[in-house]
């Protein structure tokens, strides 16, 4: 029996589907559209979260969205995001590519608040890595554009060699550009016609109503995860 275990790195998925086809696509359906008539053993769903002092209205949206995520089977990761100053150009600027060596420009320049991600992919490659070595499915699935994971891929590769444990990758792809990713087994691309099939609709910003959740949770795929891994890295 073929069973596939499914590692989402939530921001990168995010920011790759919201760019190409402005809008999100929910866990639970990108996982079985990925495992296909294989059995799905788990999800996994790893995200970064705003701090509520720095940004309240969009942590509210994430807690409730992780709420929902998780109801629905998928073990949700959950790392709080880190801030820091940084200076951002606010005029439009030349392509670099079609200048000139010795060009200079003028721009006006502003300090923001920056929040960046810290250990979603450690986490991930490290889940991922406990899964192949102790046995708990014939099958990952990355679903990042994060070349380095192709890392944990190769790792998965050479100490599974007499097991012959498969890693595939799973990107968001525009309908004119795609590409194979190096170092995994299989490439799916979650393109426009997958989008469609899978898309995320949900207003999180509004405030849950019992109705309403019961609603939208019955109109998803209904599954039993297999027990959660070992690790301790959901509490961390």
């Amino acid at each position: 029996m073929s069973t596939v275990s499914v590692f989402i790195d939530g921001q990168n998925l995010y920011k790759g589907v919201s760019k190409l086809f402005h809008t999100r696509v929910h866990p639970i359906l990108l996982a079985h559209e990925l495992a296909g008539d294989r059995t799905l053993l788990d999800v996994r769903y790893y995200s970064g979260v705003h701090q509520p002092r720095e940004n309240p209205k969009i942590h509210a949206m994430s807690m409730r969205r992780h709420k929902l995520i998780a109801r629905t089977g998928v073990e949700v990761i959950e790392r709080s995001l880190q801030y820091h100053w940084e200076w951002s150009i606010k005029d439009k600027v030349p392509n670099p590519m079609k200048a000139d060596d010795g060009d200079t420009h003028n721009v006006t320049v502003e300090r923001r608040r920056q929040a960046r991600e810290k250990g979603i992919d450690l986490a991930l490659g490290l889940d991922a890595m406990e899964a192949a070595l102790t046995d708990r499915c014939s099958t990952i699935i990355i679903v990042s554009r994060d070349r380095d994971l192709a890392e944990v891929a190769r790792e998965i590769h050479e100490r599974t060699s007499t097991r012959n444990v498969t890693v595939e990758v799973a990107i968001p792809v525009s309908d004119k550009y795609q590409h194979i990713m190096e170092g995994y087994d299989f490439t799916h691309f979650i393109n426009r016609q997958m989008v469609e099939r899978i898309n995320d609709n949900f207003d999180y910003f509004q405030k849950l109503s019992r109705k309403k959740t019961a609603t939208f949770l019955s109109s998803l795929p209904q599954w039993e995860p297999a027990p959660p891994l070992t690790g301790s890295r959901a509490e961390a």
